[in-house]
């Protein structure tokens, strides 16, 4: 493979969740909130405790030390032995020590998709929005690449007084480079140093500093934040004006990602900077191993629940692994996003010389002037590979003499790590001049193939190699890859996407919502590709998706919490395509379900006037950690109060305020409670409709709900009953609707001791 394409085939795929901590030799040390303490202090006492593992020994202490977490919540990071490990454990004032797990990264038509018009705007729907210029959305993530039009600045007003960032210097990037839209750049790289250097890998690292050398990093925040762009295209297709959800608003970039994955300890570093900073929002599209750990044992986990309790929302993607149960940052602090599709896809037509014309997903702009020779890359292989082993097209497996000159069908296998751009670049070394590349699993990614090339469906290649089988001569042609608008059904959950249920707690339903996550086209690095726009897929790209839209809502809302703003995006989602029929999912189009889509398709048109929120605070969240067996003790460290279960305790963790209703356990009849708060009209009537789970009874006491003021608060329950056998999970809604307004909750249910079945 080319020297080049390394880092552009990075980011090209599907980012999936890889978190690797086996070895680890750097550890998280958490102590629960800051309450007060002089952040000084803090260094010191951390210095303290390793110094006590270290036979008393402040250099050897001070030489163990990576990180103080001392601003946003309490903790260190530190270069320990496992004996050491058991030690600080059991100090009083530690609530868990965990290693430095390694984490691996899991648009411009999508917002017309969506509704919003492609300029720098200041107004939605009637509403107000040039307040996002005050709105600071923070990235975690692989950097940034300044200089694309994507983070101009101009027009721009002055940084906001409140921010309390820096610009940091570092490797072609100094305390110039940012501006008025791009206000805060850090990059954190001591735990990655820590980890890699053993194993050599130190060398591979570009740009040390916020600068982006993958383009992942500018590829998210110019989705949720970047400025308008007059003619955003990829080698000429999907040509147009595009910007993000938030045009104005001010970035903040913390890069923690390099080249092979961020680590838990620079993760944490920058949630900490990133709470005292100043930021508002913070969009992570990176996340844990599916099944994710214990949530205070987790760093995105901790670090999102103390940015939650300083009034941050943190967005995060929900991961690449598309199987049930693979759903990954679960927390109910966060909001998890799913990826699914738009309206636009990018396809190569192949034509068969027996007339028959196939479509295929491809960003290749190379195309065949001739038709030419197909054959089943399972017979051409090579040396000891069997046919078989060929078919995938591994490296060494073809023969050149016979696969010269020919277009090869290739197969990918479901779940496979394998790189579908490199099985081209195989091709292409053995003398082939095209691929047709059967992929049942990720068939709608778009893929930037070096040789003529497409990806199809299982059936569509099962037609391809029967045509090969029963024809003496076939031929094929492959045309260049082109823009089809209008494709439907849109949205579809994308087939990568990971879905629920909630492995960790299943009472809290995850994902949250879905938004476009499927060849989006947004800024890049030219330092990984020579582009300065890039398409892309993943629950990464959906991600920003939903950042921008919770960075609208801040800026209309300014005093709304972080759940408030989760609970508009939630409860205006749909569960309906542009059709108006249910969502389906890939690559089968089976009716999707709450387990893939959550709430539904985040609609932006809707969600600056959800009527009624759902709304938490910490000390909710408190009492949902009680739910789940948290003892006063741990709670007392993570919170930095002295509370007490007796005083926030739910009946169980389906009893906290979320906008989504999961019992996942009934055992004849049980009732849950909800609050909602009246943000819409001060006089209003809400009715409560239900679509009934399979084989359950719902009611709703009250059914009516009569609101005569502003942030007037109401309580209701919701009550399930089996009524006739079921196996697995049933799905359905709950709608308070009144005149202007319909506020949506899907209700998920599981009847005790019934068939295992995650979906159905």
């Amino acid at each position: 493979m080319a020297s080049f394409s390394y880092p552009f085939l990075l980011c090209v795929l599907v980012w999936s969740q890889i978190g690797i901590c086996l070895g680890s030799k750097v550890y998280v040390v958490y102590m629960g909130s800051k309450t007060g303490e002089d952040p000084d202090e803090i260094m010191r006492n951390n210095h303290q405790i390793l110094a006590s593992v270290h036979g008393g020994s402040v250099e050897q202490a001070q030489a163990s030390h990576v990180y103080s977490y001392r601003h946003g919540f309490r903790g260190f990071a530190a270069r320990l032995t496992d004996d050491q490990v058991s030690q600080i454990s059991k100090m009083p004032g530690v609530v868990s020590v965990f290693p430095n797990c390694k984490r691996v990264l899991h648009t411009t038509h999508s917002w017309d998709f969506m509704g919003l018009l492609d300029d720098d705007t200041m107004e939605v729907l009637g509403y107000d929005t040039k307040n996002q210029v005050n709105i600071v959305v923070g990235f975690i993530d692989t950097g940034i690449w300044p200089e694309s039009p994507s983070f101009s600045d101009v027009g721009m007003p002055p940084v906001p007084a409140s921010w309390k960032g820096r610009c940091q210097p570092g490797e072609a990037f100094n305390s110039s480079t940012c501006n008025r839209k791009l206000i805060g750049a850090r990059y954190y790289m001591s735990g990655y140093r820590s980890e890699e250097e053993d194993l050599g890998n130190t060398d591979i690292v570009s740009f040390r500093s916020a600068r982006d050398s993958t383009g992942h990093g500018s590829h998210t925040s110019s989705i949720a934040a970047g400025r308008y762009v007059a003619n955003m295209n990829y080698k000429g297709l999907a040509a147009g004006g595009a910007r993000g959800g938030a045009p104005m608003a001010r970035i903040a970039m913390y890069k923690t990602c390099w080249d092979s994955g961020c680590y838990d300890v620079d993760l944490l570093a920058a949630f900490d900077d990133a709470i005292r900073d100043g930021v508002n929002i913070l969009s992570l599209s990176l996340g844990p191993d599916a099944p994710q750990g214990d949530y205070f044992s987790d760093a995105i986990s901790v670090g999102s629940f103390h940015a939650a309790s300083h009034g941050i929302l943190v967005v995060a993607s929900a991961g690449n692994q598309g199987w049930p149960a693979s759903a990954t940052n679960l927390a109910p602090w966060m909001l998890t996003v799913a990826a699914s599709s738009t309206d636009r896809d990018f396809t190569s037509d192949i034509i068969l010389e027996n007339g028959r014309n196939l479509t295929g997903e491809s960003l290749s702009l190379v195309g065949m002037k001739d038709p030419t020779s197909i054959i089943s890359a399972s017979e051409v292989n090579a040396g000891y590979f069997t046919p078989y082993q060929s078919s995938y097209c591994l490296e060494s497996s073809l023969n050149s003499t016979k696969a010269r000159g020919k277009v090869l069908v290739c197969r990918h296998a479901e779940s496979s790590m394998e790189s579908k751009l490199e099985k081209s670049i195989v091709v292409k070394e053995a003398g082939g001049v095209g691929m047709i590349l059967i992929d049942e699993e990720d068939k709608n990614i778009a893929i930037p193939f070096t040789i003529p090339s497409a990806i199809v469906g299982r059936r569509t290649g099962a037609h391809i190699l029967s045509y090969i089988n029963r024809t003496r001569t076939p031929l094929s042609r492959i045309m260049p890859a082109k823009t089809v608008l209008g494709s439907q059904p849109a949205p579809r959950v994308a087939a990568f996407s990971s879905k629920g249920p909630n492995a960790l707690t299943p009472e809290i339903l995850k994902p949250d919502v879905t938004a476009p996550g499927l060849n989006i086209l947004a800024a890049w690095s030219p330092a990984a590709g020579r582009l300065e726009f890039n398409i892309l897929s993943g629950t990464s790209m959906a991600c920003p998706h939903v950042t921008g839209i919770a960075t609208l809502v801040k800026a209309v809302h300014p005093s709304w919490s972080p759940s408030a703003i989760k609970s508009a995006i939630m409860t205006t989602a749909s569960a309906l395509d542009k059709k108006r029929s249910p969502i389906l999912v890939d690559p089968d189009g089976k009716r999707g379900n709450a387990f893939d889509y959550g709430s539904g398709f985040m609609n932006p048109t809707k969600v600056l006037d959800p009527g009624l929120v759902y709304d938490a605070h910490p000390s909710d969240y408190i009492g949902f950690l009680c739910s789940i067996g948290y003892d006063e003790k741990s709670l007392q460290q993570i919170t930095g109060y002295n509370t007490t279960c007796d005083h926030h305790s739910l009946v169980t963790a389906s009893d906290l305020n979320y906008p989504s209703i999961t019992v996942p356990n009934l055992k004849d009849e049980m009732s849950v409670t909800r609050t909602v708060t009246n943000v819409g009209k001060p006089k209003s009537v809400y009715r409560a409709r239900v679509s009934l789970p399979r084989g359950i009874n719902v009611t709703v006491v009250p059914d009516r709900l009569v609101f005569t003021s502003f942030e007037q608060k109401m309580k209701f329950t919701v009550t399930f009953k089996v009524a006739a056998p079921t196996k697995g999970y049933a799905f359905g809604f709950l709608s308070w609707r009144s005149r202007r307004s319909r506020v949506v909750s899907p209700l998920v249910v599981r009847v005790a001791n019934s068939d295992s079945g995650l979906l159905r």
